[in-house]
């Protein structure tokens, strides 16, 4: 079948087409690697239906014959690892971060799909697909991973197959979506310190509280058991409210009197961050540390504190914050303390004018705070006072209030 006179036909029922121009039928059947075509030689639809009939009759005997590819013009069906690669052919236009997950994906399923890359698109079934689907939705312990990951393999299945379908290759998809089930969104449970609790994480990261009640005797050297690197960098996530990517990448160079400049690691795209009052005195510290105004490279030497933060955590008696749970509480605070989310999203490096932040955060910063939600309240009060005022009081006319 040649690809114009297939762009042609409209589909009108299974294996049924009519031609968009001619008006003229076809029959159109999958047999294994084998895509046949029948040109049905009518307009009318039940002529056509009955032609169509007749034909997949002679298929079938032709099947069982072992003469199936000899019939009605077959071609050699793709095999799923030449449809993965003509896919991929189709997604060069797509950003790097999409194209480094993707990637990831068709890795993933290239070492793990069932029937494995040399089988034809047209042999795939919906079973094969739910049991890739349902083996990479797991990790090495047997654990659900999170639901948006799982519907990102889903999403790649998806559109696999329907590119099979859009290049002719098979009829219709084997993706089935009740089968092939949308993973539903995992419960959020966002945990943000409070101030009081990042005090005083930072001050056990920096020097254990075990170390600082042992009394100063004989060869005791504090200064060995303090973790200043590991403090300052998790003090500077929770104060900037800057990611991990970005603070490992900060330069001086990019240190200003005014402000401070980051390269969003997703996008490569610079955005800048105030240099809030709580953050001077600690850059200067900092600073001075590395050579004052000659400093230069890199501020953070990039080392993950993940580590240190877990154990200051657990000996504080405290949740396991991690240091996206730091930079959160910044959010956090500078929400609460009534900054426009346009600021907060373009201090993060969002161009979303803060949709990413409200729907990310909204329900934290409403649920897990009493006196915020007291105090919105408060603030609807005040803003409808004078309405309020007006309606009570108004005379309607002359007429004289009900009780």
């Amino acid at each position: 079948m040649s690809n114009s006179l297939w762009t042609g036909l409209k589909k009108v029922a299974s294996g049924f087409y009519r031609h968009e121009t001619t008006g003229v039928y076809y029959g159109v059947k999958y047999l294994g690697r084998v895509r046949a075509m029948e040109c049905l030689d009518t307009t009318d639809r039940k002529i056509g239906e009955r032609r169509m009939r007749e034909w997949l009759g002679k298929l079938e005997k032709a099947r069982k014959s072992g003469l199936a590819g000899k019939v009605g013009g077959g071609k050699k069906s793709l095999s799923i690892g030449e449809l993965v690669e003509r896919y991929l052919a189709t997604r060069t236009a797509v950003s790097e971060s999409t194209k480094v997950g993707e990637l990831g994906r068709v890795r993933m399923f290239r070492e793990g799909f069932g029937v494995g890359m040399d089988r034809p698109v047209t042999e795939v079934r919906n079973g094969d697909l739910a049991a890739w689907l349902a083996k990479v939705s797991v990790d090495v312990e047997g654990k659900l991973k999170r639901a948006s990951t799982r519907n990102q393999y889903r999403a790649f299945l998806r559109a696999l197959m329907d590119f099979a379908v859009a290049e002719g290759e098979i009829e219709e998809t084997p993706f089935d979506e009740k089968i092939c089930k949308k993973a539903k969104k995992d419960s959020i449970l966002r945990l943000i310190p409070s101030r009081e609790e990042f005090d005083a994480i930072i001050m056990e990261i920096r020097l254990p509280r075990w170390v600082r009640r042992v009394k100063v005797g004989p060869g005791y050297q504090p200064g060995r058991r303090r973790n200043d690197e590991a403090a300052d960098y998790c003090f500077f996530l929770g104060g900037a409210g800057i990611g991990q990517a970005e603070a490992n990448n900060l330069n001086w160079a990019d240190v200003g009197e005014e402000e401070i400049r980051f390269m969003r690691a997703k996008t490569r795209t610079y955005f800048y961050v105030p240099m809030f009052a709580w953050l001077k005195p600690f850059f200067d510290r900092l600073r001075s540390l590395a050579g004052g105004a000659a400093a230069k490279g890199k501020v953070f030497k990039g080392k993950s504190a993940k580590r240190a933060l877990a154990s200051a955590c657990k000996r504080c008696g405290l949740p396991s914050f991690t240091p996206r749970n730091l930079r959160a509480m910044r959010i956090k605070r500078l929400w609460e303390a009534g900054v426009d989310v346009k600021e907060i999203s373009k201090w993060q490096g969002h161009r979303d004018g803060g949709a990413l932040i409200m729907s990310t955060y909204t329900e934290v910063f409403g649920s897990t705070s009493n006196s915020y939600s007291l105090s919105q309240l408060r603030k609807a009060e005040v803003a409808e006072a004078h309405f309020s005022e007006v309606v009570v009081k108004a005379d309607f006319g002359g007429a004289a209030s009900a009780g």
